[in-house]
């Protein structure tokens, strides 16, 4: 299978559809609706909601449908495939469970965002990881450590409910 090169040619927001059409060339690759494309640069992830077709374009010329909310991650002349930049590196099994773990740790705390802080804790709840270990082996408790990070965080949410008067602070 082709890797997917596609180049945005226009951008359409079509009011009260929830959509908006990205029209562009396939110079290689296949796109089906469902499919995830990626900015080449950045890595912005695109969903492919559907596409249309109309007479009269192009043989290499398409147009997607994707989700208005994508609207930011869209732009002229940009180039779309269906790999991220950063294919190469290798996501073990634990880098997923750690990156899978910190959005419950933040719900848990009543956040609605997933910060660093959440992601140390998560490094923190497994005993394998390798900045876990290398806590250990300088004399230091990884569990004190996320209980001690816990409270922190506790108390600045306690505080800044004091301060506005028990509404949550904007989210980051």
């Amino acid at each position: 299978m082709d890797k997917v090169d596609f180049t945005v040619t226009n951008v359409f927001d079509i009011s009260g559809r929830g959509v908006i059409m990205v029209a562009g060339r396939l110079a290689s690759g296949g796109i089906e609706a469902g499919d995830i494309l990626y900015d080449s640069v950045t890595g912005a992830r695109i969903t492919v909601a559907g596409l249309e077709f109309h007479g009269g374009r192009e043989f290499d010329e398409h147009v997607l449908v994707v989700p208005a909310g994508e609207v930011d991650r869209v732009h002229i002349d940009q180039h779309l495939t269906d790999q991220r930049p950063d294919d190469g590196l290798i996501r073990t099994p634990r880098l997923r469970r750690v990156l899978d773990t910190a959005p419950d740790i933040a719900k848990a705390q009543g956040h609605d965002y997933v910060g660093v802080e959440h992601l140390m804790l998560a490094i923190l709840a497994d005993p394998d990881a390798v900045p876990t270990q290398h806590l250990r082996k300088l004399g230091l408790d990884p569990d004190n450590i996320a209980q001690t990070l816990q409270e922190y965080l506790h108390e600045m949410v306690s505080s800044t409910e004091n301060f506005t008067g028990g509404h949550k602070p904007p989210s980051q």
